[in-house]
């Protein structure tokens, strides 16, 4: 697992994702994070610009969802950390560019639908 450049908090978090076979669930979410189903969506519905928290990475149908799931959470993407939606492809289709922690990823639809988040709250001005 490469994770040279991730922070120690999210390495921990990884290898305890890949000790229990590469699934990150929303019962794995700090104190604070929304349990999947109360006010959380999918990454793909999050506006650009916008900033949440990762609640979890539920796999898509069909695929083969535990090699996703295992390079979704080598990439940052573990309940309770930071995403922001940073930009999207021509007509706002693919690739999604989103940055978690101090990376940027393009995402394909497909992937970021996997990954379900909790809109923060901006604070008013």
């Amino acid at each position: 697992m490469h994770l040279k450049h991730q922070t120690d908090g999210t390495k921990q978090r990884a290898h305890e994702v890949d000790r229990l076979g590469g699934v990150a669930r929303a019962g794995d979410a700090p104190i604070g994070v929304s349990p999947v189903g109360v006010g959380d969506m999918k990454l793909t519905d999050l506006k650009t610009g916008a900033t949440a928290r990762v609640v979890s990475v539920v796999p898509a149908e069909g695929a083969t969802a535990l090699g996703l799931e295992r390079r979704l959470a080598e990439l940052g993407f573990l309940p309770g950390e930071a995403v922001r939606v940073v930009a999207r492809g021509l007509l706002a289709r693919e690739p999604i560019a989103v940055r978690i922690g101090t990376g940027t990823f393009a995402l394909r639809l497909f992937e970021a639908a996997c990954i379900r988040v909790c809109p923060e709250q901006t604070p008013a001005v």
